[in-house]
């Protein structure tokens, strides 16, 4: 008589709820954090006379505003595979 084989797999713990909202709401604003920190970035390097960029106000405004656009279109772009992780 075959014997049977014994599966051998290691079990894999259940997986807790998470709330995607909140792990969301979470990333949304880290990213938002990320966002004003370019603006004081690039706002401190342009001041600087050793690193400066040397873009005038309305320069850097503009520059400013394609940067932050930027990374929401990327997070919108990106957090449908954030939320398919968390499933």
């Amino acid at each position: 008589m075959p014997s049977k084989l014994k599966n051998n797999k290691p079990k894999t713990p259940p997986r807790a709820a998470v709330d995607k909202n909140k792990v969301m709401l979470t990333v949304s604003s880290v990213v938002g954090f990320m966002k004003e920190q370019v603006v004081q970035d690039l706002m401190a390097v342009n001041s600087n006379n050793e690193t400066s960029l040397n873009l005038n106000n309305e320069e850097l405004r503009k520059l400013c505003f394609y940067v932050e656009s930027s990374m929401t279109n990327s997070f919108i772009k990106a957090s449908n595979q954030i939320e398919l992780s968390l499933k």
